[in-house]
């Protein structure tokens, strides 16, 4: 058999063009079948390991197409459910900026190995789409901790051809929860805004009140509330240089109302809040409000109101009354010591 070089020259070089044809061509070829997206976003609600997790899938097509589906493929060891599992939403869950719901987006339709399935509407070139799968049962993340675990996000148009590609990386941590821990001691503030209540000239005429009536401020946190108590030194207004004559205090233990000229001796609570959940109740004798209302004081400590819950700037406004008759001894060093205590109910 003859052998033609000529023929063997030639087929050589249609063999080598034909390689180099196939050189340059296969990438446009390949670059024309899909595009790599311009950004995509898959967040896992939790990093813990061997933990059920919800999340978020966001994305920004390259490639003009019609979208008919996304596959979103999890890393390798990602505990995957069942297609009914991958239950959706739409709702903006701290998405990145420029995240818009994602159109058409449904529970998911198929899970094959790494690779779950999900009906998708158009999308627009150059708009970044997110949704969230809202069941825990869908995902749980591997069992060991180990970084740069990777997946993709692939959108198809009905062929299914596919359109879009995109590459992610996450991680999986021994722990990713910090337990925050505080100690709040039990507080209880108490103070007196004054410790002298001078009620001046008392006369028949009219009933004598503290011109500045004296307030205990409370805060606490005390949940149970708190209490306030107090007692006089004289059980009223004793006078040495009318030969210890006292302007006795009304009843101690029931609720009076002076009157100008007659003989007695009392002091009225009112009562304000600021804040708290306690509500703050005064007791039934030393109700005030109103001139010459409020109870008698003795050497017993009585109570004076009480809360049932914690208190900011709670406020007891003690009224001090005093009125005499014709015959009251005259002097002028009428005096008497209140005590006023408090504590919270912890």
């Amino acid at each position: 058999m003859k052998i033609n070089l000529q023929d063997i020259k030639k087929t050589h070089i249609v063999l080598a063009m034909v390689f180099v044809f196939g050189i340059v061509i296969s990438p446009l070829a390949a670059r024309n079948v899909f595009a790599a997206a311009t950004q995509s976003f898959v967040r896992f609600d939790r990093m813990k390991i061997s933990t059920a997790t919800t999340g978020t899938v966001c994305f920004m097509s390259a490639t003009t197409a019609t979208e008919a589906s996304v596959k979103v493929t999890f890393p390798t060891g990602y505990t995957l459910g069942t297609a009914g599992n991958f239950t959706v939403s739409t709702t903006n869950l701290a998405w990145p900026s420029g995240g818009t719901a994602w159109p058409s987006i449904s529970t998911a339709t198929d899970v094959t190995g790494q690779v779950v399935t999900f009906p998708s509407g158009d999308l627009t070139v150059g708009t970044l789409y997110c949704f969230n799968w809202t069941d825990s049962a869908a995902v749980q993340t591997k069992s060991s901790a180990t970084s740069s675990n990777t997946g993709l996000v692939d959108t198809y148009d009905s062929g299914p051809a596919l359109i879009d590609t995109a590459s992610y990386a996450t991680a999986t941590i021994t722990d990713d929860q910090i337990v925050v821990t505080a100690t709040i001691p039990p507080s209880f503030s108490f103070a007196l805004s004054g410790n002298t209540d001078a009620l001046g000239t008392v006369t028949t005429a009219s009933v004598a009140v503290s011109p500045t009536p004296r307030t205990v401020t409370i805060d606490t946190n005390a949940a149970n509330g708190w209490m306030v108590w107090a007692k006089d030194s004289n059980t009223g207004l004793l006078s040495a240089d009318a030969g210890n004559y006292t302007i006795a205090s009304t009843t101690p233990g029931s609720n009076s109302t002076l009157s100008a000229g007659t003989e007695g001796y009392n002091t009225g609570v009112t009562q304000s809040q600021v804040d708290g959940a306690g509500t703050i109740t005064v007791a039934v004798p030393f109700v005030g409000g109103s001139l010459g209302k409020g109870g008698g004081l003795d050497t017993s400590l009585r109570t004076l109101a009480s809360s049932d819950g914690t208190a900011d700037t709670a406020v007891l406004t003690l009224t001090n009354n005093a009125s005499v008759k014709s015959i009251t001894p005259a002097a002028s060093d009428y005096t008497d010591t209140i005590t006023v205590i408090g504590a919270g109910l912890f």
